[in-house]
């Protein structure tokens, strides 16, 4: 189901492991929109979260980690929520893990948090999520070479880093990142019934929490 709500009202429910989702009015958003059937464009994933003993007042910004294209830098950062909901052309949503995803990340928080640490700095592959939204050839015997993505981690797009840091977490195991869009990232069923949209005008995401991510993206 979804609300709508502003972000400082909200801010101090918002955990790590939850995942923030945009969807961007540029060129490319809008051929990722075309291409994907999906109001979403971009994900990221919240790796910190407030304390629970001060006020809803005095909460601090979020830290997030995304694969990215901003302000003149490319590749796997960390940015403040709050600052990239200000300055976001677009629509943006929270969707929080349901309470069993909860725990498993906690049970895999370290193996969890070294990937993702590990991970900051490196190149942002934008290449790699067209032939995560194209997926003509994808299961032909002789041209999947051109629209299917074998894993990799050398580079990153933005729902490949976050489907792999859920795979750390042992959220959606066992698939595979580098065909993971941030449509997919949206409709896995690993959030709680009710999602939040923080900004633009109420857009539901079509298929929110209705596919299984077991297995996802991989050939057979």
């Amino acid at each position: 189901m979804l609300t709508q709500n502003a972000y400082h009202d909200i801010k101090h429910l918002i955990a790590p492991g939850d995942i923030i989702a945009f969807g961007g009015t540029s060129l490319f958003s809008r051929w990722a929109k075309f291409t994907t059937r999906s109001v979403v464009t971009h994900t990221a994933m919240v790796i910190d979260s407030p304390d629970d003993h001060r006020s809803v007042s005095d909460v601090q910004d979020l830290t997030m980690i995304e694969a990215t294209s901003i302000k003149g830098k490319k590749g796997v950062m960390h940015n403040y929520v709050e600052e990239r909901i200000k300055h976001y052309k677009g629509e943006v949503w929270w969707l929080p893990l349901h309470d069993a995803a909860k725990q498993q990340l906690q049970n895999n928080w370290h193996g969890f948090h070294d990937f993702l640490a590990g991970e900051l700095g490196k190149d942002y592959d934008i290449w790699q999520l067209f032939g995560a939204a194209i997926d003509v050839f994808d299961d032909h015997r002789w041209f999947n070479w051109i629209t299917y993505n074998r894993k990799k981690s050398n580079r990153w797009f933005c729902s490949e880093l976050v489907a792999e840091g859920l795979n750390q977490a042992g959220i959606a195991i066992e698939l595979n990142p580098s065909e993971t869009t941030p449509k997919d990232i949206c409709q896995f069923t690993i959030y709680a019934p009710e999602y939040v949209q923080l900004k633009g005008k109420k857009k539901p995401i079509k298929g929110f929490n209705t596919l299984d991510p077991h297995r996802w993206g991989n050939l057979g």
